[in-house]
């Protein structure tokens, strides 16, 4: 009997045809695995793409900034 594994691949969006027009968090890594590797990323509200420009000046996404201030508050408990 041979086991199959199967891997879930998200749907991604590059570029101009970015739906909702907004900028994303990410982590460092993620953000060098994007741009060096054009490889699919995930911010922190859970959109995954393939970054492909500079999205400096659009509005930032409000679930990102939620999910990054609820980290930075766990990293501050933490200490």
């Amino acid at each position: 009997m041979t086991s199959r594994q199967t891997e879930l691949i998200p749907e991604t969006t590059t570029g101009d045809d970015e739906p909702d027009g907004m900028a994303h968090i990410v982590t460092k890594d993620e953000q060098m695995r994007g741009y060096v590797g054009g490889q699919p990323i995930r911010a922190l509200c859970g959109k995954v793409w393939v970054p492909t420009r500079d999205y400096q000046g659009l509005p930032v996404c409000q679930a990102c900034v939620d999910e990054r201030d609820r980290r930075i508050a766990g990293m501050k408990r933490m200490n």
